[in-house]
């Protein structure tokens, strides 16, 4: 009983870790990217996934995640 009752905790837990993300898509290959829920940024914004952000720009990250 105790396995039943964790399993659908851990699934209420993913479904509610699901809930603060947003998607966008990469402007230069339509690749998913997620970003905080409470950002204002929308899907009219240049954006760019990591592999496009390293293919285009190099070491000269627009983005610099910390």
């Amino acid at each position: 009983m105790k396995k039943i009752f964790c399993l659908l905790m851990i699934t209420g837990i993913l479904f509610a870790m699901a809930g603060c993300t947003k998607t966008l898509h990469c402007d230069n290959c339509n690749k998913e990217v997620k970003v905080s829920k409470n950002s204002n940024m929308k899907e009219e914004w240049t954006m760019y996934c990591e592999d496009c952000q390293k293919e285009l720009f190099g070491d000269n990250a627009i983005l610099d995640e910390k």
